[in-house]
């Protein structure tokens, strides 16, 4: 999703940019080596160590997305790179993006599509083992999802894509733009597994102004 983000992003040398979920900082390093002026912000502390370890020039900050210590129209960016499935509750945490941008600032949004997050039993396969339709279970249902792999648990939110739609709405957001990040055929010949996101697409890329 990088190649996506960064061409809705633009020039960001100079930009102020808040890094919701950074994690270990990897994608708060990449805007700072372009020139952003980069606030990344994690409520894991081991997370939030190996990032300052990691440094690179961004800010890093112990805080929850749905209480932001930030004073308002802070920033010119505020970015949600895979961090809404694990956030609950929704609503503060997208209230909080609003207030801490400026006026005519970006939310930008990368998130698991609800087609994804609806699944419990993920492929169908045909008798050969090839991946031929996808399972949706209760999309219509909001619901905690627990994941777990070597030795990490952790719980995702599933919600319909017209829940996340509605409250961004309906806090004051305006979309400027929604990519279902489907692989085009150079990006399927560059990485051949990318084809099974043609049966059912990983990932959405949304653009909000304030």
């Amino acid at each position: 999703m990088d190649p996506r983000i960064w061409r809705v992003l633009g020039d960001v040398q100079g930009k102020t940019v808040l890094d919701i979920g950074c994690g270990e900082g990897r994608f708060s390093r990449q805007l700072t080596d372009r020139g952003a002026i980069t606030t990344g912000l994690d409520p894991t502390p081991n997370l939030l160590k190996r990032a300052q370890e990691l440094g690179g020039g961004a800010t890093f900050v112990d805080a929850f997305a749905d209480n932001l210590p930030f004073e308002d129209g802070t920033f010119e960016f505020v970015l949600f790179y895979l961090v809404l499935i694990d956030i609950e509750p929704l609503e503060p945490a997208i209230h909080e993006a609003f207030r801490v941008l400026k006026p005519g600032g970006k939310c930008i949004i990368v998130n698991l599509t609800s087609m994804n997050t609806a699944s419990d039993r993920l492929w169908e396969l045909d008798v050969d083992g090839n991946r031929i339709g996808w399972h949706l279970d209760n999309y219509a249902e909001s619901r905690q999802i627990t994941s777990e792999w070597s030795g990490i648990k952790i719980n995702n939110y599933h919600r319909p894509l017209s829940t996340y739609l509605q409250t961004f709405l309906a806090t004051g957001f305006t979309l400027k733009s929604f990519d279902e990040a489907i692989p085009t055929d150079e990006e399927i010949a560059e990485t051949p597994e990318l084809a099974a996101q043609r049966i059912c697409p990983y990932f959405n890329l949304q653009v909000w102004i304030k």
